[in-house]
Parts: C-alpha cells; structure tokens; sequence
C-alpha cells in the first residue's frame, strides 16, 4: 500500500471506497473518494479496490451528477443566487463548480483546507459578495461524545468560519452551509448557519453541499426553501441535512 492507492476497508464490509492519503508506520490515513469522510485504518483492513469496480463506481457517480443536473433545471427562474464554496478537497470542489457550471449558476470556488477558513472567509466575502456559502471539506465523529466538540475532526473550524461571517453579516443577508461527514450540526446550527450535517452523524457524498446551495440560489426570495426538495432531488438521507427556515436567492428579472 501507498499514498494515493485505491482503497475500502475490510471491517466495514468494503462499503466506502477511500483515497490513501498518508502512511504513518502500519496506520494509512483516508479520504473518501466521494464522500466527505476522513478517517484512518491498520494497514491490514485496507484491500485495493480493482479497476472494473472503480469504474463502475464512478460511472454511477456521473449517472448521479447528469440526475441533479436534470432535476433542477426545471425549477431555475431568472437570476439566481450568488454562491462562495470553500472545499478543502479539490476532487469535489471541481465536480461541484461543474455542477452549479452546468446548471448556469454563478459560484466562486476556493481551495482551503478547515483551518485556515475562518482567516481568510470576509476577504473573499468582500470580493465576490456572495448571498450564498458553502463551508464544507471533510470531517469524522469518533463515537466518544455527541457534544464535546474535540471529538470531532474539523466541526470547530467550521464553527470559527461561520462565526466570523456572522460578526458582519445576518441569517437573511447571506445563507450558510455547513459540514461533512459526521460533523455536528447543531452546534453548526448554533453557530449561526442556516443548514448544516450532519443531525445523524452520518456521511454525506460530494455533491450535498452542493445540492443546499442550489436548492437557496434557485428558491425565489419571498419564499422558504423547501427542505423536501433538497431531499428528492439526492440521494442523502432525511436526517442527515437540516437547518432553519431560510428564505431563497433567485429573483426574477422584470423590464
């Protein structure tokens, strides 16, 4: 095994397929390929995934990508909400800039990793003037707390990021997502976010930020965004996203 292999890991039953990301003696650290989940495992767990099954997979995954492509353009009116999507993880923060890109949605994406976002967060609200951010990357719960926030990777670098937009901007001035896998989202929700992961501690795949935004750029701005459209239109779980009453973003254009 080395970094970069093409991973799953025996204990779980091979259900997620990971990125070895470092090797530290006999402990592979792991990132999700499309899920937002970091974590580590014994070099032993670890099989390679083949290529057919790799394949297979992403085929699945491009399948997916042209649905909520198709789904949503039905519902886009005329001007849409503005997003700023921070991701430390570049693999998904293309995929998602491609997605908002094919549904004609303008979004600003930025590579940072967790905890340099807060530093950095009002500069780049300054320059693009988004009504829209997205703050996710990846995370992980070690089951030895729901509320202390040490057991969680990165939820406090979230919280610290939505903290600062918040010294400057309201819940109706710019809506906020944020999360990954496992992060807490009601101390997300305290925060000050408008939607957050996750409730259920569970995973989340690349494109559910994503799919929040779209969901808020694409609502009129008298109107709630429904969270059971978010929900048919993915393949997440009812529990695993959730938030506030938030209005939308789109607005149409009248001459």
């Amino acid at each position: 095994m080395q970094k970069g292999d093409i991973v799953s890991r025996l204990s779980h039953n091979r259900d997620i397929i990971f990125v070895i990301t470092s090797i530290e003696g006999n402990v592979a650290y792991l990132q999700g390929l499309y899920i937002r989940l970091i974590a580590d495992s014994d070099l032993e767990d670890l099989v390679p995934v083949d290529t057919a099954s790799l394949e297979r997979y992403n085929e699945s995954k491009l399948e997916y990508e042209k649905k909520i492509v198709s789904s949503y353009k039905k519902k886009i009116g005329h001007i849409t909400g503005k997003i700023l999507h921070l991701d430390s993880d570049p693999f998904y923060l293309t995929k998602c800039l491609n997605l908002y890109k094919a549904l004609g949605i303008y979004a600003y994406g930025v590579e940072l990793n967790e905890a340099q976002m807060a530093d950095q967060i009002l500069e780049y609200i300054q320059k693009i003037r988004p009504n829209i951010i997205v703050i996710t990357g990846h995370d992980s719960y070690n089951n030895q707390g729901i509320e202390d926030l040490r057991n969680y990777k990165n939820t406090i670098h979230f919280i610290q990021t939505i903290m600062r937009i918040r010294s400057k901007y309201d819940l109706d001035d710019i809506c906020i997502y944020a999360g990954a896998c496992g992060s807490n989202a009601e101390s997300l929700i305290a925060a000050g976010a408008n939607f957050a992961s996750s409730f259920d501690r569970k995973n989340i795949e690349a494109f559910d930020p994503a799919i929040v935004a779209i969901m808020v750029a694409i609502t009129p701005f008298n109107q709630i965004v429904d969270i059971e459209n978010i929900y048919n239109f993915s393949k997440m779980q009812k529990g695993s996203i959730g938030g506030i009453e938030s209005y939308g973003k789109m607005r149409l254009l009248v001459c």
